[in-house]
This record gives C-alpha cells, sequence and structure tokens, in this order.
C-alpha cells in the first residue's frame, strides 16, 4: 500500500489508535465513542482509516496487526466504577 511495500506503523493518528486499541480490549463501537466523546459515525471512520492505513483487510486483522507491533496493548486496566 505504501511506497516502500512496508508497512509504517506510526501513521495512525492518536485517535485512531485509541478507537483500535479499545476495539482490540472488547468495547463495542457505542461504547468506544461515549468513551472519547465523539459519535459513532466517527469511530466507524477512524476504525476504517486506521484498517486502511495498516493495510488490514478486515477489522480483526487490523487489530491483530496493531497487536503484534505493540501498537496496543491487550491488558486489560480495571477501574473503580463508583
Amino acid at each position: 500500500m505504501f511506497g516502500d511495500g512496508m508497512l509504517n506503523l506510526n501513521r495512525l493518528s492518536k485517535r485512531e489508535n485509541e478507537c483500535i486499541a479499545l476495539l482490540a480490549r472488547g468495547l463495542r463501537y457505542q461504547q468506544i465513542a461515549f468513551q472519547l466523546g465523539t459519535s459513532v459515525r466517527t469511530v466507524e471512520k477512524q476504525i476504517s482509516s486506521a484498517r486502511i492505513k495498516l493495510n488490514a483487510d478486515t477489522i480483526p486483522h487490523a487489530i491483530a496487526i496493531a497487536v503484534k507491533e505493540s501498537m496496543v496493548r491487550t491488558q486489560l486496566k480495571y477501574e473503580k466504577l463508583n
């Protein structure tokens, strides 16, 4: 996809990275939108953009690439909700 045929993992924006990371942790689009204070449509666009930048065929493929390349952490942080 890129001129040299290699992935450029630094091309993900901060928001794209956040969306992929939250998706990798099992959150749904609506939950991601709520957590980030944005719309579901914006989350969809960010994830789609990240998928394209990572040269992934599917969203799960994009998540796998991001996890493999240590772009996102798979460990959950448990926070007190009250």
